[in-house]
């Protein structure tokens, strides 16, 4: 016969024993629920930072962007307006590459850089005679760059006036490629058309 006082002691390990195991399982269930808890709240902040990151990259895009914009602006097209209005030959023709190719579309042809800027000088020579003035608007469709290149396309607007105060108007479309090199933007490639373009074309675009 099984002494008594020895059936307490086992049953006194048996209970330890099992009071182990729930134990262990009561652990194992915690660790199972803080796991899950800290899931779902990465999971949640991913998110949050996912949109957070993505919001940045988007904002950072359109800076950059803006910044080129801005760049181009101020070094080609607000002194390509300048120096066309006050037909400044040299200061005009400073904007453009010396790889340049200008392609008037409507006059089928295609001029290099010192084959326009001779045009540029006779064109300016005939105004000063008959005591011409023009100027020239820009309203852009297109504007696509990266740090060095840029391809744009708009519309423009030129007015001309004669010696008797009589104005006229013409409007045409742009298609212009730039590249940067020692930190200046210039045109290296320009071409325009005045076919079938209206002012309300022109209306439509981004105005300078």
């Amino acid at each position: 016969m099984n002494n008594p006082e020895t059936l307490r002691g086992l049953n006194f390990v048996h209970f330890k024993e099992k009071k182990s195991i729930h134990l262990r399982r009561r652990i194992k269930l915690l660790h199972l629920l803080l796991n899950l808890i800290i899931y779902h709240f990465v999971i949640k902040h991913m998110k949050i930072l996912l949109c957070a990151l993505l919001m940045c990259s988007f904002f950072t895009v359109v800076a950059q962007t803006d910044n080129i914009e801005t760049e181009i602006n101020n070094q080609v097209w607000l002194p390509f307006i300048k120096t066309y209005s006050s037909m400044d030959a040299i200061g005009f023709m400073n904007l453009h590459s010396r790889d340049l190719l200008r392609v008037p579309v409507d006059s089928k042809k295609i001029y290099n850089y010192e084959e326009y800027s001779l045009n540029n000088q006779q064109s300016n020579e005939y105004n000063f005679r008959h005591k011409r003035h023009q100027t020239i608007e820009f309203s852009f469709e297109e504007r696509v760059h990266n740090e060095t290149a840029a391809f744009e396309t708009g519309y423009y607007k030129v007015t001309s006036t004669d010696s008797n105060g009589k104005s006229s108007t013409f409007y045409g479309k742009f298609t212009v490629v730039l590249r940067k090199t020692d930190d200046r933007w210039k045109i290296v490639l320009d071409s325009d058309t005045s076919k079938n373009i209206t002012e309300s074309m022109f209306l439509k675009g981004k105005k300078l």
